[in-house]
């Protein structure tokens, strides 16, 4: 804060200085506040799925990895019914888990791996089941074939 002053234009200024000061700090405190109450309410949606969602979605998953494999007389039956699957679980939050950016531990379960010296080390040369996430929580990693070529 500023010195008191005899002036009163510098006292009504130094009286505007210090109420934007506040206003600041209040601002401040406000944003830290939200920023946790929505750090909270992330981690309570992200608990209420676990307990309550998560046993569905790993159902319907399930579903999805035998349609994945079906091999009967009607295939685009199966193909429909698997990407209506597929419509539920995203409109609930539920994406599937690209493979198309490489191997990542944090995503991917590597359960193969393949020497395939036309590939770059780590890239996903095949895909044996679906993964999902959950706003960024892995909770069914994509299980893939991992290229790793031998070393020169």
């Amino acid at each position: 804060m500023t010195q008191p002053t005899s002036d009163p234009l510098h006292a009504k200024l130094d009286h505007l200085l210090d109420l934007f000061q506040r206003r600041l700090l209040e601002d401040k405190t406000a944003r830290q506040a939200l920023a946790e109450l929505t750090e909270r309410g992330r981690r309570a949606e992200a608990g209420l799925f676990r307990e309550a969602l998560q046993p569905m979605v790993t159902q319907v998953a399930r579903a999805i990895d035998r349609l994945d494999q079906y091999a009967g007389p009607d295939p685009a039956f199966a193909e429909s019914l698997r990407d209506e699957l597929l419509d539920v679980l995203s409109a609930q939050g539920v994406q599937e888990i690209g493979v198309a950016d490489g191997f990542d531990p944090a995503r991917h379960e590597a359960v193969e791996t393949g020497a395939d010296p036309d590939q770059p080390d780590r890239a996903i040369t095949g895909h044996f089941r679906r993964g999902y996430h959950y706003h960024g929580w892995v909770f069914r990693p994509a299980q893939v074939r991992v290229n790793r070529p031998p070393a020169a």
